[in-house]
């Protein structure tokens, strides 16, 4: 229906009396209108649909959807199909978490810690250098120290602040490696 027509009285009244029985689509096919027209008589005069129709549209979606799973012949090709798909959208829901974004599906992604991924991209964000095998953040002159952070021991929490990491100065010679902070170039 072109933008600005309007309806007449006899399809306003077509609507109001069949409404209750019978579906949208329905409806705007009988009258040469858009489905979008009707949900605006609808939404204007408060319509509703009857019990018996909403209970008949529930039986016939259920239906089709016990039909759509069965139509779907699950052979080996399929299957490895399917769990691709999940692998795929696991690593890239495990890739949101990890940078601190939020999920965009429901999987359960176990293995990190949402405080201790935003802390750890913090401490990267101010120069540290993080040490996952010893859950240790290395700081050099360059770093802008989160010093609160730092007075706390690791894994005790203070208010709402836990701290996953101990911290440690990285001189030339060190336990994560030798010449670090020569290399290292803070991030922005």
């Amino acid at each position: 229906m072109p933008s600005g027509h309007r309806l007449t009285t006899e399809q306003i009244r077509y609507i109001r009396d069949h409404f209750s029985d019978t579906p949208n689509k329905a409806l705007a096919a009988d009258l040469g209108i858009s489905v979008s027209s009707v949900n605006n008589i609808q939404n204007r005069y408060r319509l509703t649909k009857s019990p018996e129709h909403s209970k008949k549209m529930h039986k016939l979606s259920g239906e089709a959807s016990a039909n759509l799973g069965r139509k779907i012949e699950l052979t080996p090709e399929t299957i490895r199909k399917r769990v691709e798909s999940r692998h795929k959208t696991y690593l890239s829901e495990r890739a949101r978490v990890r940078i601190g974004l939020e999920q965009k599906t429901k999987i359960r992604i176990g293995r990190y810690e949402r405080r201790k991924v935003k802390q750890n991209y913090y401490l990267r964000s101010r120069g540290y250098i993080i040490d996952e095998s010893t859950l240790t953040a290395y700081y050099t002159p360059q770093t802008r120290r989160a010093t609160r952070l730092e007075s706390l021991q690791r894994g005790i929490k203070k208010g709402k602040v836990k701290t996953y990491y101990d911290f440690k100065e990285l001189t030339k010679q060190n336990d994560y490696g030798t010449n670090q902070s020569e290399n290292h170039q803070p991030l922005a």
